[in-house]
C-alpha cells in the first residue's frame, strides 16, 4: 500500500522560523507536491560513468536534479570514492539508496520526490538542511575542498559556452543555481566545474555539441566557467586550453554521426 498524503518531513536541524515572523497563520491539510523517481536511461549511465570516474577521496559533490543524479547516484554504491560528501540545493528519491555514499554529510535546502521518499528523508544519515544563502553562497562553496559541480545544459558550443534555457527559440528554464555552483566549484581548492549532457536529441536527429550557438540563444554559462564536458561518449577538458583545442577535445566527445563535421569547423 502506498503512503497517502505524508506529512511534512521535519529532520533535526532543519531550519526553523519563529512565529512572530508570521503576520498571520493558516493551517491546511494538503498532499505534499511529488516528483516521481527519474529512471536513468541507457545514455544517463554512461555519463554517470564518466562522472564517478572523475570523483576523488574527500570530495563534496553536487548534482543537478533528473535523470543525472540519479544516474550518478546508482553509480556511486562500491565505485565512490573514500570520504565524499554531498552539498547542492536539492535532493531526490535517489538519495535513500545513495546516502551511505556520503559518511563527509549531506547538506542541502529542498527535498523533492515521492511519498515514499518523504517517509525516510528524516532517517538519512548525516543529512542538513539549511537556506539558500548557505547552499548556493560563492564564498561556502569556494571554502569547500575538493567541490565538485555536476549539472546539465541543452547545448554547448565549441568554445564551451552553453545554453540551458531556450529550445527551439522558446525559453523552457531558467538558470537558477548553476553558474553560483559552477562558480563556487572554480573557486574551490581542487574543485571542477562539469557540464554533462547526452550527445543528441530529437532521437539522434541533432547535436547537443554545436559549432556555435544560434543567434539569440542565451548564453547561460559562460566559456570561463567550465572545467570539464562529460557526454556518454568521453570528457572534454577544457581546463587551460585555448579555443582551437577546446574544440577539438568537444567535437571528440560529440556524436560519431556529427564528429567529423564539427571536427572541420573547429579552428
Amino acid at each position: 500500500m502506498g503512503i497517502v498524503n505524508p506529512r511534512m518531513p521535519d529532520p533535526d536541524g532543519a531550519p526553523r522560523l519563529p512565529l512572530s515572523r508570521f503576520a498571520a497563520l493558516v493551517e491546511a491539510d494538503h498532499p505534499l507536491p511529488e516528483l516521481a523517481p527519474a529512471t536513468p536511461d541507457p545514455v544517463s549511465q554512461a555519463i554517470a560513468a564518466h562522472v564517478v570516474g572523475l570523483l576523488r577521496e574527500g570530495d563534496t559533490l553536487q548534482l543537478g536534479l533528473g535523470k543525472l543524479q540519479a544516474a550518478v547516484l546508482a553509480r556511486l554504491g562500491a565505485a565512490a570514492p573514500a570520504g565524499l560528501a554531498y552539498h547542492g540545493g536539492m535532493i531526490s528519491s535517489g538519495m535513500t539508496l545513495a546516502a551511505s555514499s556520503f559518511p563527509g554529510g549531506i547538506t542541502t535546502g529542498t527535498a523533492l520526490g515521492d511519498a515514499a521518499f518523504y517517509a525516510r528523508v528524516p532517517a538519512l544519515p548525516g543529512l542538513r538542511f539549511a537556506p539558500v544563502g548557505q547552499t548556493h553562497a560563492i564564498a561556502t562553496l569556494a571554502a569547500i575542498p575538493g567541490f565538485v559541480s555536476v549539472n546539465s545544459v541543452l547545448e554547448v558550443d565549441l568554445t564551451g559556452q552553453s545554453n540551458a534555457e531556450a529550445l527551439g527559440g522558446r525559453q523552457i528554464s531558467g538558470q537558477g543555481g548553476l553558474v553560483d555552483f559552477l562558480r563556487g566549484a572554480r573557486a574551490s581548492t581542487g574543485g571542477r566545474a562539469v557540464l554533462a549532457l547526452p550527445s543528441t536529441a530529437s532521437g539522434g536527429r541533432a547535436s547537443r555539441i554545436v559549432a556555435r550557438l544560434a543567434p539569440g540563444t542565451p548564453v547561460t554559462v559562460a566559456r570561463g566557467d567550465v572545467d570539464l564536458v562529460v557526454t556518454e561518449h568521453g570528457v572534454a577538458d577544457l581546463r587551460e586550453a585555448d579555443l582551437a583545442t577546446r574544440a577539438q577535445r568537444l567535437a571528440a566527445i560529440a556524436a560519431p554521426a556529427f564528429r567529423a563535421e564539427l571536427e572541420t569547423i573547429a579552428p
